[in-house]
């Protein structure tokens, strides 16, 4: 099998769902001026998403490697493809929904077996978790340009439009899949073993246990400052709803900077004390930006380079948040057989989904019955409690030693 190609494939496949994934706050602003909608309607578009993730997870995670990864995967890209289609075709609030359940159930499709894929192409825990930072780095590429795009439409088109530059990618990819050869023949042995009670055998492990907390309390962090910071910047900084998303484009290459240098960095240092590091500059920034801008009128500005510096500052906390969800899924799976790593892949993506829609929704309730700045502290409970977990999680994933043929989980 020639490595370099399907992890080309992969790379794509991951940059054109991160663009779908990580624009859904430029989407909630966008939606509640066209359509005249409430903050808790707008906010439940993340909801669709995360809700239809965890759903298509829990039902097909166990059953991938009896359908095939490559297979797998093109159904998700078409099913996304259509989704596209059909945004960028019909105007009406309904088909915001009904997009983002076609992007969150194909995506549970993708994430499964890419990150299967992995443990196929990689040859030990180092490797893995060096790939999967990169692999992570190509997905925050793809958040860093899908505002760009967004910002671009809103300027000169319709913010709409855009799904038609995505329809397109997600068809060529699609026929990039399709032409790629992926040797599958280690896990097919074994796929007779894959059921639909799998993911409930890998929860009696304490290492999946507490892997759960840590990955649920990490997306909680990344969506509801993600989500929000478009409608953060615009009603605390002033920006415009097309610098807003510039910004978020700020925020996204930040996360796939600091996994790229991860990338690097796992293989030479000790990723618990990077980990802790990062959460608590992470919320020092945070309290920092806060404090800062409390009870401060921000001026409206011509040029995104005129914007506050805070909002600069704000926007390169996903530098310290990078690395930290890639590191701690390498960490799991690598103590996993590879027959098993579907399985784990939907407990991930179950309980990531899970966390992402309970912070939004948190952010959109706090500012609601208070303000947007208010709801911006709530973040920093997350952190530090991710901090703690962090702790029994190096504990236990470091006594554990998994060889392909044993039994162990």
């Amino acid at each position: 099998m020639s490595n370099w190609k399907i992890k080309v494939s992969l790379f794509l496949n991951y940059f054109i769902f991160a663009i779908l994934l990580n624009t859904v706050g430029i989407v909630i602003a966008q939606v509640i001026d066209q359509y005249q909608i409430s903050r808790i309607t707008a906010g439940s578009l993340e909801a669709f998403k995360d809700l239809s993730i965890m759903a298509a997870s829990f039902l097909v995670a166990s059953y991938v490697p009896k359908i095939g990864y490559k297979r797998t995967m093109l159904i998700g890209l078409f099913i996304v493809t259509i989704g596209c289609i059909l945004i960028a075709s019909i105007t009406s609030y309904w088909v915001t929904p009904l997009l983002y359940i076609s992007v969150g159930s194909s995506f549970a499709l993708i994430k499964v077996s890419v990150y299967s894929t992995l443990g196929l192409i990689t040859k030990n825990q180092k490797e893995h978790t060096s790939l999967m930072n990169t692999l992570e780095g190509i997905f925050m590429v793809g958040s860093l340009s899908g505002p760009i795009f967004f910002s671009l439409m809103i300027n000169t088109s319709k913010w709409s439009d855009t799904y038609w530059i995505l329809a397109i990618l997600s068809s060529l990819a699609f026929l990039l899949l399709l032409l790629t050869e992926l040797d599958e023949s280690k896990v097919h042995q074994k796929s007779e073993e894959s059921s639909f009670f799998e993911m409930f055998k890998l929860i009696k492990s304490p290492l999946v246990i507490v892997f759960i907390f840590a990955a649920f309390l990490y997306v909680m962090i990344e969506q509801s400052l993600g989500t929000w910071l478009p409608t953060f910047n615009k009603e605390i900084f002033s920006l415009s709803a097309a610098q807003s998303a510039l910004f978020l484009s700020i925020y996204a290459g930040s996360i796939a900077i600091s996994r790229f240098l991860a990338g690097y960095l796992s293989k030479r240092f000790s990723w618990f004390k990077l980990q802790l590091l990062y959460l608590i500059l992470a919320a020092s920034l945070i309290a920092f930006v806060l404090l800062n801008s409390m009870g401060v009128k921000f001026e409206p500005f011509e040029y995104w380079f005129q914007a506050p510096t805070l909002a600069f500052a704000l926007s390169l906390i996903g530098f310290f948040l990078g690395p930290i969800y890639p590191t701690i899924c390498s960490i799991v799976l690598s103590k996993l057989q590879k027959i098993h790593h579907s399985s784990m892949t939907g407990l991930i993506i179950i309980f990531s989904a899970l966390g992402g829609t309970t912070g939004s929704l948190i952010i959109g309730l706090i500012s609601d019955n208070f303000n947007i700045h208010t709801a911006f502290y709530f973040p920093i409970i997350p952190i530090l409690l991710l901090l703690l977990v962090l702790i029994p999680y190096k504990r236990i994933s470091d006594k554990i030693v998994i060889e392909e043929n044993s039994n162990t989980v």
